[in-house]
Order: C-alpha cells, then structure tokens, then sequence
C-alpha cells in the first residue's frame, strides 16, 4: 500500500470515526432513555464496522446478574452463535479483553486456542480485533470488530486505534446512562418521601399523592408523551399539593365552610409549591406544573387565570385527577360523592374547567382501569 493510499485511507476512518462519534453523542443522553440500549449498541457497531470496512462484528455486555458477555448487537453473525455466545471473564478473545482491560488482535482464529469448536464457522475465519468497552474504573463490555482476509492485523493499526477511540466513547455513554438512571431512581424516591409527608399533614388526603401518581403516569402514556414528560407529570401528581405544608391544619381540617381569609390561604399553594420546587433544577418543569394545576381550561383557575393550552399539558392532567379525587373521597366538609355523580361533574366541566383531551382519555380509563380502585374507596 502507497503512503499516498494509506494517508487517504486514514483520513477516511477519521471521518468516519468522528461521524460515528457525533451519532453516539446524538442518541447517548443517555441512550437507556432515548434510544434503548440495543439500538444505541447496533449504531456504535454500524459504526465500528463502518471504520474497519467490516460487515462483521458484535456488541457484547457484560450481564451482572448472570456474571457473563452476551451479544447485545451484532452484524454478519449467524442467530445461533449470537443465542449461543455467553462467555465468562477470561474466557475467549472476548473474555479476555473485558478481564484485563486491554485490547486483543487475534490474527488467525482458526489456529486460536480460544476457538476449538468453532472452526468451520464463516465468521471464525476471519482476523479480528476485541476492543474492551471500558473506563478508569469500569469495563461495560467488549466490542469485536472482523477484518476480512488482513493476517497482518495488529494492535498498532490505525484502524484499531480508532476503534479504541469509539469503544472508550461508547463506555463513557453507556455510564452516564447507568448514572442517570441511578440518579432518576434517587430522585423518584425523594418525590415519593415528599408526598408521604404532604399526605401525613392530612390525614383525610391518605395516599391522595399516589393514587394521583398512578392516573397521572397512565394517562400521560396514552396521550403518548415522551418518557421524560411521563416522568415529569408522574412528579408533578406526586407533588401538586406540596405547598399544602404552609397552610395551617386547622384550615385543612375544617369541618365546615372556608371564610374567605382561610381560603385565600388555601389558594396561596401553588404558588409556595412553585417555590419550593424551582430551585431544583431537575424538578423545573414540574415546578411549572405544580404551580398551575389550579387553573382552568376556561381560565377561571388561580394563581394567574391563564387557559387552554397555555396551561402546561402536565398541570392540566393533575388538574383532572386532583379534582377527581377530591369529589371520590371523604373530606372534613363532606361525604365522598357517588362514582356516577362524580362521573357526571367531570363530563360536565369538560371544557370549562378541564381540558376535554384529558377528561376523554381519563373516562376512558376510568372505565377500563379504575372502576374497580374507584369502587375500592368506598364510592
């Protein structure tokens, strides 16, 4: 190979290395959220062979509940060796790259020690390179990538190199993703100890927090919301009624009617709910839910009269599911309504103080899921 060639070659896996390395950045963030993790592994492979001028080559992960590689992606290998494939650490090119750390090149795999058993195989046939899908502290997995036909394949190539380059990129998404999720998990079980203490100021609001989670989270998937948004409104229900902590319990648990002093207390809630929310930076946009799940369709509601869909599509599912709530259960002025009653107020607001996308979508719901949780309640 001419040097002209080679520097032109070099410069082609260079464009294809950066290209690939903008598609993992694009879809890693994180990929467990956005794309799935097999489709991201499929794109950093389409990717790896791309840079090899390969059309084989597989994704392995490490399973640390099975304590094995298993092929999370893989190109040009037949279904029974990607089902078959589980290797332990240590065990294989493969396995011996996830163990150490460190890449392996295996130029003739069919005089490899590590394939007895497999020769024969079209894709055993090959030189191939198992790059260890690691950082400082971690190995996620291994990425093996086939070079057809080149015996004189080594860890010096510059192809190799580049797709060490692709694999560290690919262990720094892949943990960022296991972070992020560890930190969403964190954060569910702070919201959810918010919303205890909220529903333990009144007792007549008992798991109001949760059942308001739960319709939340449902409704929002049929209305086919991104799954961050899910996450959000599942939030928002959760903590719609935090800023209740600065009323007083003698004005939540007044047996009778709200002077008009103490109702004014009452309303200051979302806007305290607000404030205590929006310093936290992941709860923003659940903090703009908190802060208008009191106003209207019609834009009669409070703190600001605002309407339609200028109301933020997340506040107006809790607006729903918060007065439905209300009218099903028992509270300190009056008896919980009957379902059918209840039913009929919710049809008859549509419109005026709810959004008639989501009241269609929780009647529905409400018929097919929760009749049997509504009839639980006592109504």
């Amino acid at each position: 190979m001419t040097d002209k060639r080679r520097k032109n070659d070099n410069l082609e896996s260079l464009d294809t290395l950066l290209a690939g390395l903008m598609d993992i950045h694009e879809m890693g963030a994180p990929p467990a959220t956005k794309c799935g993790t097999q489709a991201f592994c499929e794109n950093v492979l389409k990717s790896a062979c791309a840079i090899a001028g390969s059309d084989r080559g597989s994704v392995m992960l490490f399973d640390d509940v099975s304590c094995d590689l298993k092929i999370a992606a893989a190109r040009g290998l037949s279904r029974s060796l990607v089902s078959l494939t589980h290797l332990k650490p240590g065990e294989g090119a493969a396995g011996a790259a996830f163990e150490t750390g460190e890449s392996v090149v295996v130029g003739d795999p069919e005089s490899h020690p590590s394939y007895t058993g497999y020769q024969g195989r079209p894709e055993q046939k090959e030189p191939f390179v198992a790059l260890p899908i690691r950082t400082r502290d971690k190995v996620f997995g291994v990425l093996n990538v086939h070079f057809g036909g080149d015996r004189e394949l080594s860890a010096s190539d510059y192809r190799v190199k580049m797709l060490s380059v692709l694999a560290a990129k690919t262990a720094i998404t892949l943990e960022n993703a296991r972070l992020h999720d560890s930190l969403q998990n964190f954060y569910l079980e702070m919201v959810e100890t918010l919303a205890r203490v909220i529903d333990a100021k009144d007792s007549y609001t008992h798991d109001h927090a949760g059942r308001a989670r739960r319709k939340a989270r449902r409704i929002a998937e049929v209305l086919q919301l991104p799954s961050d948004v899910v996450r959000q409104v599942e939030y928002a229900a959760l903590l719609h009624d935090i800023g209740k902590i600065g009323v007083r319990e003698s004005i939540l648990l007044k047996p009778g009617k709200l002077t008009e002093g103490e109702y004014g207390e009452i309303k200051k809630h979302p806007v305290t709910g607000y404030q205590i929310l929006s310093p936290v930076a992941f709860l923003g946009q659940v903090a703009q839910m908190v802060l208008y799940h009191q106003e209207r369709f019609d834009g009669r509601g409070y703190p600001e009269g605002i309407s339609g869909r200028a109301i933020p599509l997340g506040a107006r599912i809790v607006a729903a599911i918060d007065a439905w709530d209300a009218m099903v259960s028992d509270r300190p002025y009056r008896a919980a309504m009957k379902r059918s009653a209840a039913l009929e107020e919710l049809r008859n607001c549509c419109g005026t103080q709810f959004d008639p996308d989501v009241v269609k979508v929780f009647l529905h719901l409400e018929k097919t899921e929760w009749k049997a949780e509504t009839a639980g309640q006592g109504v």
